[in-house]
């Protein structure tokens, strides 16, 4: 029996040797390991700071002559710290459309917004971060707005921009101190642009949406056309009409029915002067118009 214990003796000793030798390579290494982590994705994670990186390059002669094994073996290279944390994406005031709106509570409205450079369609509700550009702060018919670095950029639906767009270009054809295609000189008195007033009657169909008109009813007859929701920018804005005004008669001609109001418009075109009798907070109005 004695002859095999000391042969059994040896190899366990040699197995605890090498069981210890492997442990303390694990242990070196793990060291080294949170020392200089070998993966990009660690490093940049945790980026070493210069002072960090400096005292690393320490160890480089330890590796490079393999000290603790070929596998511990290789070179160690500068970590260099990024100079810039990459930012977020970001989208443009003009890159985003009103598609849709729903009004109702502060829970329950919403906007429907395009992102042009993409196509990208979403549901946004009050106070939800639109695109990465900011929060939605309000939300109408015709435009929502979004608080964007402290400001509110409004953004509009595609009938919204057309119609700004019209307004901008004709304000910016007609001549300066004018007030779209009429300006005022007097108490009821302006002066209109020939050409402007000719390009408005050619399509009387649009320039009937400018402000609604309805049937003012006195002692069971229509009396003229009461003006309600006058566009500032449309024809009859510019012409000084407000919204309560009863339309009566146009160079005398009475404006009583749709037919006449039509037919009253349509014979504007070519007239030099032109009067309009109204009725403005109960009082008799007349205004005067010089076309030139």
């Amino acid at each position: 029996m004695q002859r095999w214990i000391f042969p059994l003796n040896i190899c366990l000793t040699f197995l605890i040797i090498a069981a210890l030798a492997l442990i303390s390579s694990d242990l070196i290494a793990a060291r080294l390991a949170n020392l200089y982590p070998k993966s990009a994705k660690k490093t940049a994670a945790t980026p070493a700071s210069p002072v960090a990186a400096e005292d690393l390059m320490a160890f480089a002669p330890i590796l490079e002559k393999g000290l603790f094994g070929k596998a511990t073996q290789g070179k160690l290279s500068p970590v260099v710290q990024a100079a810039a944390t990459k930012a977020g994406p970001t989208v443009s005031q003009g890159d985003l459309i009103l598609l849709g709106t729903v009004l109702g509570s502060f829970r329950e409205t919403f906007a429907l917004v395009q992102k042009t450079s993409s196509k990208e369609e979403r549901v946004f509700r009050l106070g939800d971060t639109v695109f990465d550009t900011g929060p939605l702060v309000a939300v109408k018919k015709e435009f929502a707005e979004i608080l964007v670095n402290g400001n509110r950029i409004k953004i509009l639906t595609p009938t919204a921009v057309a119609t700004e767009t019209a307004a901008q270009q004709t304000q910016t054809a007609l001549p300066s101190g004018s007030r779209g295609l009429a300006s005022q000189v007097g108490a009821g008195s302006y002066v209109i642009d020939q050409r402007a007033l000719n390009a408005s009657l050619d399509n009387i169909g649009q320039a009937m949406t400018d402000a609604r008109l309805l049937p003012s009813i006195k002692d069971g007859k229509v009396e003229g056309f009461r003006a309600s929701e006058v566009k500032p920018q449309g024809i009859f804005g510019t012409i000084g009409i407000k919204n309560g005004d009863i339309l009566l008669s146009i160079n005398d001609f009475p404006i009583d029915s749709p037919e006449k109001a039509i037919q009253s418009f349509a014979s504007l075109k070519g007239q030099s002067r032109i009067k309009l009798d109204l009725i403005r907070d109960g009082q008799p109005t007349t205004f005067n118009y010089d076309i030139r």
